[in-house]
């Protein structure tokens, strides 16, 4: 009885042993489990989890026109996975919901877009872009030489570099209210609001309505403005650099619309407004003609600003020649070249 007893306690034992033994086990495995599917999952930093792996498959598994001609359709939702879509350019692939709507740019220019889509699963989401070109219509540009000779109220199109911006007076001092385009055949003026989307040495085409505003000619009312590239450098080449002051204004309508080169005396009046006197007629008032008067004033961030303080200096510009109503020339600063204090022009000259 007393055999049977302890062999009962032993076997037991050997159980609760045996149970002890197993349950470790199965709590290490477990550990060991977790630990790999904490790290299968991506609880670990670098690793990828199961729902981002299959964010990226799906968006693999997307395909769209590299060259698209008419409207296209975006997958929005696949399965569970929401997908989100931007467009780096709006104005050449306008996204409305699921749908990409496709404007040729204007001006013989293709443009390369990004669209990126956005996938998302639970707390996960994975990001691909897709690159996409969108051709252009037919180059319908005309050189600036070629604007400037266009008849009145026609439209026209040109390509060129901004080159300079024409601000208001008065009550709104800093708006722009147009801007100067040039190309190696000569430089014209746009005004319109669409002065405000550009900057100095953006490559643009832009359409237009040549027309005339006293006596100085313009392109109005701008439109299909699209910006070709930034950061570029105006070509002069048409630029005249052989006259004076009193050359350039004895050509009288001949020199409206060119732009011109030259060397001036700086003057203010009490309006603000700047003149660029001719350098041999500075010290006469009686024979001083009144050539060209700034219309630019200078609170503004322009070259009529640079001019403040250099009253009474020698300053050698790029000049847009235009006249008013009576046909007196008058113009805008397009550049400032150099500039130096009149008694060193002086010693210069001598």
């Amino acid at each position: 009885m007393k055999v049977k007893n302890r062999l009962a306690a032993a076997l037991a034992a050997l159980a609760t042993i045996g149970q002890t033994a197993m349950s470790s086990l199965r709590n290490e495995d477990k550990e060991n489990t977790f630990g790999a599917q904490e790290r299968y999952l991506g609880f670990h930093e670098g690793i990828e989890s199961v729902d981002e792996i299959l964010l990226k498959n799906t968006l693999n598994s997307i395909e769209l026109p590299e060259e698209p001609e008419d409207t296209f359709l975006l997958d929005t939702f696949i399965d569970d996975i929401v997908i989100n879509w931007v467009s780096s350019d709006d104005k050449v692939l306008h996204l409305s919901g699921g749908t990409a709507r496709v404007y040729h740019p204007k001006g013989g220019i293709d443009k390369t877009v990004t669209l990126t889509a956005s996938a998302f699963l639970r707390d996960a989401m994975v990001s691909r872009d897709f690159e996409i070109t969108v051709s252009a219509e037919e180059d319908d540009s005309i050189n600036i030489e070629e604007v400037l000779k266009s008849p009145i109220g026609s439209k026209v199109s040109m390509h060129g570099i901004v080159s300079a911006f024409l601000y208001a007076s008065g009550d709104h001092p800093e708006y722009r209210a147009g801007f100067y385009v040039t190309d190696s055949t000569g430089t014209m003026y746009v005004y319109g609001n669409m002065a405000e989307d550009v900057e100095i040495g953006d490559e643009i085409y832009v359409s237009g309505i040549r027309s005339v505003r006293f006596n100085t000619p313009q392109v109005y009312n701008p439109y299909n403005l699209t910006i070709i590239s930034r950061n570029n450098k105006p070509s002069w080449d048409a630029v005249d650099t052989s006259k004076t002051v009193e050359e350039i204004y004895n050509l009288g309508k001949e020199a409206v619309g060119n732009v011109y080169e030259f060397d001036a005396h700086v003057s203010v009046n009490q309006y603000g407004l700047y003149t660029l006197k001719d350098i041999h007629y500075r010290d006469n008032g009686a024979a001083f003609k009144y050539y060209f008067a700034g219309t630019i004033t200078p609170e503004c961030e322009n070259y009529a600003s640079e001019l403040k303080g250099k009253e009474n200096q020698v300053v050698r510009v790029k000049f847009a020649v235009g006249a008013n109503q009576d046909w007196d020339l008058r113009g805008d600063v397009l550049d400032i070249v150099s500039y130096e204090k009149e008694e060193e022009k002086d010693s210069h000259e001598s």
